[in-house]
């Protein structure tokens, strides 16, 4: 059976091969233009795993890597990590998505036949032991959601193991368009307190608290770990699907116009490392 390459193989065989068994969360209503182009090869999952390049290369060149996912979600990305022979820890606030994560574990494992070394957890990140290492940590749209920001940054940093990469996918926050619709969602509250329905553990969850990718960088360098920023993908997913605007998007992408036009850019990437 197959390990899945890339990424968006293993997401692409969970959207066609897998259930939730959630009541709450579906790959029906959280991605449904990934789930109708599941059968599809295009721009919508060339952007996916360049959006995770980072980790791809992270993961494809280390033996025995320690890796941790912030936020796991539905755990495909953290199960792909395994895949490629990593041992992969993931932790979320949510109940709902811890058993999802486990659901897509333990599907994959009968799809490839063989364990695979996952450990999720429901816990907060902040309450994780320090004295816990990884060589690779990375969350993809899940950084903006992490409170109190100043204690997150210290955690992280602390949680990577001296040399060890950190990657976060973020939404670019210097795109107008992105800030507008986030602010409709949230207004001016950009800090607000959740209850986990299952545990009824109360934590803070940043409503859509965008950060720049320069934010980032900075915030980090404060506790010795090293990065830079990169931002790509000129086309939303929502009008991925129209075909003559994925060739032009993909055309100025390969000619490095996200390089040009930053505003313009669906995503920032941080990448950096710990000093040794």
């Amino acid at each position: 059976m197959t390990d899945f390459d890339k990424p968006s193989d293993l997401f692409r065989w969970c959207l066609r091969n897998t259930k939730t068994g959630s009541d709450v969360y579906s790959y029906e209503a959280c991605f449904p233009a990934y789930l109708a182009a599941s059968a599809e090869i295009g721009y919508l999952w060339e952007t996916y795993d360049r959006r995770l390049q980072e980790l791809v290369e992270g993961v494809k060149a280390g033996t025995g890597l320690r890796v941790l996912e912030v936020g796991s979600g539905f755990g495909h990305d953290l199960v792909w990590t395994a895949a490629q022979g990593a041992s992969a820890v993931g932790v979320d606030v949510n109940s709902e998505f811890v058993k999802i994560s486990r659901r897509t574990r333990t599907r994959v494992e009968e799809h490839i036949g063989r364990r695979l070394d996952v450990d999720i957890r429901r816990t907060n990140l902040l309450a994780m032991d320090e004295k816990e290492k990884f060589n690779l940590i990375y969350m993809k749209d899940v950084f903006h959601h992490l409170e109190p920001r100043d204690k997150v940054v210290s955690k992280l940093s602390a949680l990577l193991a001296p040399g060890g990469q950190l990657f976060i996918v973020e939404p670019n926050a210097l795109n107008p368009l992105i800030q507008w619709q986030m602010y409709r969602i949230r207004g001016f509250k950009t800090v607000v307190e959740k209850v986990d329905a299952a545990t009824g553990e109360k934590f803070l969850f940043g409503n859509e608290r965008l950060v720049t990718g320069g934010g980032m960088r900075r915030a980090f360098e404060r506790h010795g770990v090293y990065g830079r920023v990169r931002r790509m993908r000129l086309l939303p997913t929502r009008l991925a699907g129209l075909a003559w605007l994925a060739r032009l998007a993909r055309g100025l992408e390969h000619f490095g116009f996200e390089r040009l036009a930053v505003p313009g850019c669906i995503h920032a990437i941080y990448s950096g490392r710990k000093g040794i």
